[in-house]
């Protein structure tokens, strides 16, 4: 496994003093993180949309995470998004997991989307991404693994999971029961592509091991559950 990259009032008598704390409005503090977040996002290669980044910051402030884990980061387009949730809540890692390698790519793969996986750029997506974290300023906050999911060590007390590694069956029915029960109760689990017929079982495993919170429909299907 490779580790790459107040205000005091002082107007009151002497024996009475009130301390005053202003705060920021925290919808007008989220929405400010998006619009970052989104102007990263231009920049980066993968899929997420904003849509699904706007749910995932959300997700972010309202569980305030310690520990994030993705299975499956490829050009940061989801990863970075969290991060920088986490970067101005001034607290918590995002781990993520990928080997951006052809041969683990193409593994259950067929057709078009073997052909493609074979053939792209995975160092040059890589390289592209740990550019951008330095960029961005958010190493502090981003562990990059660069592992196969089944050779990374595991990570224990995960608050939040963003699962969206390769799609062959075996190897999403391998990424829930590895990485699920490492979820700490009361965690949140993500899965992308829940309307792939290789992600079928998985699916089926989550619905029988977590509670469904909902199925988002966009280009794609991904869903969140709740760890019991």
């Amino acid at each position: 496994m490779d580790f790459i990259y107040d205000y005091t009032a002082n107007t009151a008598p002497k024996y009475h003093q009130e301390v005053v704390v202003f705060k920021e409005d925290i919808s007008t503090k989220i929405e400010q993180t998006k619009q970052i977040a989104f102007s990263y996002m231009q920049s980066l290669e993968g899929w997420c949309t904003r849509n699904k980044a706007s749910i995932l910051i959300d997700l972010i402030y309202m569980l305030r995470p310690t520990t994030v884990v993705e299975i499956g980061v490829w050009g940061g387009k989801s990863l970075i998004p969290m991060a920088y949730a986490m970067k101005s809540l001034n607290q918590g890692s995002c781990y993520g997991i990928d080997p951006w390698d052809n041969q683990a790519s193409i593994v259950g793969m067929e057709g078009a989307n073997y052909d493609w996986w074979e053939k792209v750029d995975h160092e040059g997506i890589l390289n592209g991404l740990i550019s951008k974290i330095a960029l961005y300023q958010l190493f502090p906050q981003i562990t990059l693994i660069r592992s196969t999911s089944q050779n990374a060590a595991p990570i224990e007390n995960i608050d939040m999971i963003h699962i969206d590694g390769n799609h062959s069956e075996e190897s999403s029915m391998f990424d829930v029961n590895k990485w699920v029960p490492l979820v700490r109760k009361g965690g949140i689990v993500i899965f992308d592509d829940v309307d792939w017929p290789s992600n079928a079982k998985a699916v089926e495993w989550l619905d029988t091991n977590c509670t469904r919170i909902n199925v988002f429909k966009e280009h794609n299907e991904w869903g969140i559950w709740l760890k019991p």
